[in-house]
């Protein structure tokens, strides 16, 4: 039976301090966590072993000759699937590939040097793919947000808690009482303001 890796404190927290900086030294590291430089390059060592972490170079596209950023979506029959999802992991310009449950089989992102290199990907590449049934293909404009803040998400339901509804008080109840009074509109009101950011 295979040996399962169970992660502990201090691989969450070493990862927490790689997340920034991928070449910050183990030294740093264990200077700040309070542990061993031994312990620290062992551990690494280990989480980049079990592919846990991936330590890596995360390139700005446009600065690197790759301004035309798409999302593409896949549709695929179903019985030519495996085929399509081995042709299209072997295009070199498709740096990642989603497969979805939903309205499509697959997401990829793929990153061009110009319209003509995207057209060409299209139309000579993945158009001639046995199997893929539908595409579309959506350009991203602009990258609003992007982070590794592995800690942080990993508690970000810890906010659940604080929006658990409560018991309803008397005050609650009277606010309640007073709307209902203002409409006697069986159907739900919704404010306006409601839909704004």
């Amino acid at each position: 039976m295979a040996h399962e890796f169970e992660l502990d404190d201090l691989d969450l927290r070493i990862i927490a301090q790689l997340q920034d900086d991928g070449r910050k030294p183990s030294t740093e590291i264990a200077r700040v966590l309070g542990v061993p430089r031994t312990t620290v390059a062992r551990r690494i060592e280990r989480l980049v072993g079990e592919k846990v972490i991936t330590v890596g170079v995360f390139a700005n596209g446009p600065k690197i000759g790759l301004p035309i950023h798409v999302m593409i979506q896949i549709d695929t029959e179903p019985n030519k699937y495996e085929a399509v999802l081995a042709a299209i992991t072997a295009l070199v310009e498709v740096r990642w590939v989603g497969i979805a449950a939903g309205p499509f089989d697959m997401l990829i992102e793929g990153m061009f040097r110009s319209e003509e290199h995207l057209r060409y990907v299209l139309l000579q590449k993945l158009a001639k793919i046995d199997g893929i049934s539908g595409m579309q293909t959506a350009h991203i404009l602009d990258v609003a947000k992007i982070t590794f803040d592995w800690e942080r998400m990993r508690h970000a339901d810890e906010e659940i808690e604080s929006h658990t509804p409560c018991a309803a008080t008397a005050s609650d109840g009277q606010r309640l009482k007073s709307a209902r009074s203002r409409s006697t509109d069986p159907r739900p009101h919704v404010a306006a303001a409601d839909f704004t950011d």
